[in-house]
């Protein structure tokens, strides 16, 4: 394609995986390589454009990076609190939308999820912007209500603890539902949407 001769060497962007972010880097590692372009539309950067590598968070404590160096952090690492913070406060590209935060200041970038704490109401409002974008989600406050009554049919116990056993069954599973499930879908639907509406400003520029 006449846009990949625009790029003399590939662009070098380093992506730091927060604790527990590994599978949301992979994703965008992923997307960079894929060839998806055709002959009227570049579908995120230029293919062939850019060369992605996956620092875990010792990695990049301990590595030297150059000021010139694009870096795209996913999730709060803490070992790069500072520069989250700074990219946070001087962002130039600044989107927060239903738990998702996406940020860019200069060379580096910020993807981050708030995961947990959404109302029902708010995250049926997170499915329908997702599918604004072109994404799709299992509804998974749904699953919940069902696996709530599957849950509070199995408990036996004593009248008098009964109900307490119950909130505690249905406590449980909204915790992990909220951190495995809509943090998940939260993520997903980040890295994609960074890669389709960001990526290549932030890697042209």
């Amino acid at each position: 394609m006449e846009g990949t001769q625009m790029f003399g060497a590939k662009e070098s962007v380093v992506i730091v995986e927060a604790k527990g972010c590994g599978k949301y880097c992979k994703q965008l590692y992923t997307l960079i390589g894929t060839n998806n372009d055709n002959k009227d539309d570049v579908i995120g950067p230029v293919d062939g454009s850019v060369e992605a590598s996956i620092f875990n968070e010792k990695q990049f404590a301990s590595t030297l990076l150059s000021s010139d160096q694009k870096i795209i952090f996913v999730g709060r690492s803490k070992s790069a609190k500072d520069y989250l913070d700074t990219i946070e406060t001087e962002a130039t590209v600044r989107l927060v939308e239903h738990g998702i935060k996406i940020h860019v200041s200069g060379k580096q970038a910020y993807i981050d999820v708030a995961g947990n704490g959404l109302s029902s109401e708010d995250y049926h409002a997170f499915l329908d912007y997702t599918k604004e974008h072109g994404q799709r989600f299992e509804d998974l406050m749904k699953n919940l209500r069902q696996e709530k009554d599957e849950q509070e049919g199995k408990v036996i116990a004593p009248l008098a603890f009964f109900g307490k056993a119950v909130s505690n069954a249905s406590t449980s599973i909204s915790t992990a539902l909220k951190d495995r499930g809509i943090r998940d879908q939260q993520f997903r639907f980040a890295i994609k949407l960074f890669y389709l509406n960001y990526l290549r400003a932030f890697v042209e520029a």
